[in-house]
């Protein structure tokens, strides 16, 4: 199930047939996380991965075409089964913020995104809903949507 609010940002909404601590635990487990959090195709690692509020985490995905691209982020609230909010910006391998466009991506994919999960129950099943501040368009443009929509296909079946 995917919907559209606000065209300013990325909003997508996915029903899980699973309870929501399951999802929650999906996204918040290392373990788990690295089971799904890459588009179909692609791999992750993590050079850090720090799962609670101020801590921060360091990732790379890699996509057999287009190679590594590495990101670093900060979790900026955590509500068990009900909320993660992180950021999200592109890096390179030491972990420094990098201008997206001087690594080939759009010139306006911004500097610095909020990712916002917010789950709630339903019926037993999870609705997740996600925000992330880039435009939708965007997104779709780059890529960057129908990887959120793979990932979530990989999330449903590890949970």
């Amino acid at each position: 199930m995917k919907t559209t609010t606000n065209e300013a940002e990325v909003y997508i909404v996915e029903l899980f047939n699973a309870p929501v601590q399951r999802v929650f635990e999906a996204w918040t487990d290392p373990k788990k996380l690295m089971q799904w959090y890459a588009p179909e195709g692609c791999s992750i690692q993590f050079k850090k991965l720090e799962i609670t509020v101020g801590g921060q985490f360091h990732s790379c995905i890699i996509h057999p075409q287009f190679g590594e691209c590495w990101c670093i982020g900060v979790y900026k609230e955590i509500i068990p089964n009900k909320k993660i909010v992180f950021t999200m910006q592109n890096a390179d391998e030491k972990g420094n913020p990098v201008n997206p466009a001087s690594i080939g991506m759009d010139p306006d994919w911004p500097g610095e995104m909020l990712v916002s999960i917010l789950l709630s129950d339903e019926n037993g099943k999870t609705k997740m809903e996600l925000r992330q501040t880039v435009s939708q368009e965007l997104a779709r443009k780059t890529g960057a949507y129908s990887g959120w929509i793979q990932m979530f296909t990989k999330l449903k079946e590890c949970c």
